[in-house]
């Protein structure tokens, strides 16, 4: 019983290490086209003009969305914790399944945490458009996010006022909607797929049905055991990104324990 709960222990860090790696590959910390180009305008000396600001803006909206979809992809739908985690420190990933219990985000459930990722992380980008002579303000954020086949769209209400040398222009995002080329309403399909399926026997699932369905929305399906009770299920798409696309969520089951009937 010690040598198998060493090697169970060893197959779990083994899985931490490969989804730390895959957080790192979507998080990668190289400098974004938005700041490429604010960095050339301040290494070359450029005075940017007013429109040069909104394009500033505009790109800081699109650079966020792509963050959120990657972020939610990680955490299973989720930018806030949900009841039922799995807590890496860097990051988090929910249970969809936990003994019983279907605990599933809803299409509208991961459009609210899309949103939330959005509002909370756009002004960190909006804070790097600093030049001599402008100053930026603005409220907080309220995006408004849609998952439609093939596509996430998301709009922002963000009224700013830039102030250039006493003369104020206002400049309202929500007038510039982005919608972002996705899988994620087939990767939901799949996943609510897979987690209805335990409704009727929680032990078992169709893994041919799976596959078909996966095959169908040219999508990936993975299933990694993390202990004997507990499953990490990946949903993968590489047509639609720069890089891998992942979506992440864990299945813990209850074991029934065989007993052995005592010899007479």
């Amino acid at each position: 019983m010690k040598k198998r709960g060493q090697v169970t222990i060893f197959i779990i860090i083994a899985i931490l290490i490969i989804v730390f790696i895959a957080f790192l590959f979507i998080t990668k910390t190289e400098k974004k086209q938005i700041e490429q180009d604010l960095d050339y305008f301040k290494m070359h000396g450029i005075q940017p003009s007013i429109q040069n600001i909104q394009t500033f803006i505009i790109d800081c909206h699109e650079e966020t969305s792509k963050q959120a979809l990657k972020r939610i992809g990680f955490q299973g739908g989720y930018n806030n914790k949900p009841d039922y985690y799995y807590e890496m420190e860097w990051a988090f990933i929910p249970y969809y399944y936990y003994q019983g219990l279907q605990l599933m985000p809803n299409k509208q459930k991961i459009e609210s945490e899309l949103s939330s990722y959005l509002d909370d992380g756009i002004e960190s980008c909006l804070n790097q458009i600093n030049f001599p002579n402008f100053e930026l303000e603005y409220q907080q954020p309220s995006t408004q996010t849609s998952i439609s086949p093939e596509s996430v769209a998301f709009n922002t209400n963000l009224l700013l006022s830039i102030d250039h040398k006493g003369t104020t222009t206002t400049f309202q995002l929500r007038q510039h909607p982005l919608t972002l080329k996705s899988s994620l309403n087939d990767i939901i399909e799949i996943a609510d797929f897979i987690t209805n399926s335990h409704t009727e026997n929680p032990g078992l699932m169709c893994i041919n049905c799976i596959s078909e369905l996966a095959e169908q929305k040219d999508l990936y399906v993975d299933f990694i055991s993390l202990e004997t009770d507990t499953t990490l299920v990946m949903i993968l798409e590489n047509r639609t990104m720069d890089e891998p696309y992942i979506f992440e969520f864990l299945n813990k089951y209850t074991i029934q324990l065989e007993t052995t009937q005592p010899e007479i």
